[in-house]
């Protein structure tokens, strides 16, 4: 055990000399004009521990100490013109049963890579990118709010898309995006440090099909003309099945969340989401999800509660419903660094799970010419 941890503080002591070389490039004084080529971008970092206890399943009991981190580099050639690259290093394994973890199976890999010329009002496009579908995957309040929602998060596809942004301070503003793509199964499907399971063609699965018969479209905006800090998202997605799927997978998402201000340095930011999704991973299920929460800040405090609902409804067997609730609150200090802790209740599969939880967040911006 000791030498486990040997190891694991030897990754983090590599990767924090990295992460110091970036931050010196990072944050010059803001020049008059920007010069180009140029570089920018930042790198978010998340350390979290989970303790999971009290579970039917006693193998789900554990405790996890992980990082996540995702730079975001824009390599911009010109105002307009770009490339824009997003790494990740997370566990890439789900961790043995009853096998507590300190910074094991972390994998690095690219989630997106593509090219784009983006103006205030529109933009295209194309290459390995994160197409478009739902908004509870990022936005739910909360340490644990995503944690169902991002069953249906669409990652790391590759194919084109584009933009376009309407409206006025009247009526809002709103932008149609629509995406068509396929999953990713190339070598930019591969990670290092920790190699993760590769998908084929051979496995099958919603959009593996190496062409382009998947897409999204996808409303985002603001309620400007029913009041300010309303916003929305309407989606709609089709992802074709690949090899030995006999359904292709269609879902719709509707959301309405905010945030307004009730106070002197006091706001409250509600969230709600509905998702259908006919059958879901491509086989003959149906799923819903309704995602509930709300956050509230003071100052530099937080607290968030949050509630999401998975319906599944196999053709042929009878419905089961999931439910997880989570609260959570944190504190966000002058230097930049949160720190959270939380609780969720997780019972999913005719089981009950709880677990506590404690993140530290900082991110790093950088820039040169």
């Amino acid at each position: 055990m000791i030498a486990k941890y040997r190891i694991a503080v030897n990754r983090l002591t590599a990767l924090g000399a990295l992460l110091a070389a970036a931050s010196m490039v990072s944050a010059p004084a803001q020049a008059e004009e920007e010069l180009f080529p140029r570089i920018e971008g930042e790198i978010p970092i998340e350390i979290q521990n989970d303790y999971t206890f009290d579970a039917d399943n006693n193998a789900e009991e554990l405790n996890d100490t992980y990082a996540t981190i995702e730079p975001a580099i824009s390599i911009r050639f010109t105002e307009l013109f770009s490339l824009e690259a997003g790494l990740v290093l997370e566990p890439v394994l789900d961790p043995d049963p009853n096998d507590d973890r300190f910074f094991e199976d972390e994998g690095l890999f690219v989630e997106t890579l593509f090219l784009q010329f983006a103006t205030d009002d529109f933009s295209i496009f194309a290459g390995k990118f994160n197409p478009t579908f739902g908004v509870a995957w990022d936005i739910a309040p909360g340490l644990y709010g995503t944690d169902l929602a991002e069953d249906y998060e669409l990652t790391e596809r590759v194919g084109l898309g584009g933009s376009v942004t309407l409206g006025n301070e009247q009526t809002g503003s709103h932008t149609l995006t629509a995406n068509t793509f396929f999953a990713d199964t190339s070598f930019l499907a591969e990670s290092v440090i920790t190699k993760r399971p590769r998908s084929s063609k051979a496995s099958g699965g919603p959009s593996n099909t190496e062409d382009l018969s998947s897409f999204s479209v996808t409303l985002d905006g603001d309620l400007a003309f029913i009041g300010e800090g309303i916003g929305y998202h309407i989606g709609a997605v089709s992802q074709e099945g690949g090899v030995g799927n006999t359904e292709d997978e269609f879902g719709v998402a509707v959301a309405l969340f905010g945030e307004f201000a009730i106070g002197d340095n006091t706001s409250v930011g509600p969230v709600v989401e509905y998702v259908h999704q006919s059958d879901a991973g491509a086989i003959a299920e149906d799923r819903d999800y309704l995602t509930l929460g709300v956050g509230v800040t003071h100052g530099p405090w937080n607290f968030a509660v949050s509630d999401t609902i998975r319906t599944i409804d196999p053709a042929g067997g009878g419905d089961s419903d999931d439910n997880q609730i989570q609260v959570s609150g944190g504190y966000a200090f002058e230097n930049g660094l949160t720190f959270d802790v939380g609780y969720k209740h997780l019972e999913a599969g005719g089981s009950d799970a709880n677990t506590l939880g404690a993140l530290l967040t900082y991110t790093i911006p950088f820039s040169a010419p």
